[in-house]
């Protein structure tokens, strides 16, 4: 698949975390890339709220409208108008939006890359395999390589939610809850990650 335009997704909170997404985006646009960054080319519900209102709808109509417009935009660009997502998890926890986000584009079958140059994690220095393992535990630390990031998985022949779903489906088939064989997962898991 042919990578032309990117969603950039992460905390949109303060100034250094628009600044972050703003370098990713000059990174991206400079190798070739479009792009759609939120900070510039999304919506604000507060300035849908109060053009709303201006033409004459209540607060409560006006803020369901722009949290609707808001969302269905994002939702749209990661689905129909990007090819892949870059999504920043700096920060204590990543960003609710940005997790989102990241698992719709997943689960698109679309290309996920997930920047982080900040250490605060929960698990020795790792953020939540649910989340990083829809790249396959790959995080790339500096904004500099997220376009070679890009371009290693334009060439890959499945998705990562493709490829997940076919290594699950051997892993678990024959899984018991009530017995849970380890050596046999084991076993496969070492077939399945540690020959690919």
């Amino acid at each position: 698949m042919e990578i032309k335009k990117v969603y950039i997704g992460g905390p949109l909170f303060t100034n250094k975390e628009k600044e972050e997404l703003a370098e990713i985006d000059k990174v991206l646009r400079d190798a070739g890339y479009e792009t759609f960054l939120p900070t510039r080319d999304g919506l604000l519900c507060v300035e849908i709220i109060k053009k709303l209102q201006e033409d004459g709808c209540s607060f409560e109509e006006a803020s369901m409208l722009s949290l609707k417009l808001v969302t269905y935009l994002d939702i749209y660009q990661v689905c129909e108008s990007c090819d892949a997502a870059v999504i920043s998890l700096n920060g204590r926890v990543p960003d609710e939006g940005a997790v989102s986000e990241a698992a719709i584009c997943f689960r698109s079958n679309k290309p996920l890359v997930f920047y982080k140059d900040d250490y605060r994690t929960l698990f020795e220095n790792k953020d939540n395999p649910l989340l990083t393992g829809l790249t396959e535990l790959q995080v790339v630390k500096k904004i500099e390589d997220i376009p070679a990031e890009l371009k290693r998985l334009e060439g890959l022949s499945k998705s990562s939610f493709n490829k997940i779903i076919e290594d699950a489906k051997t892993l678990f088939t024959d899984y018991d809850s009530n017995n849970k064989d380890l050596k046999k997962l084991a076993e496969l898991g070492r077939k399945i990650f540690l020959t690919n």
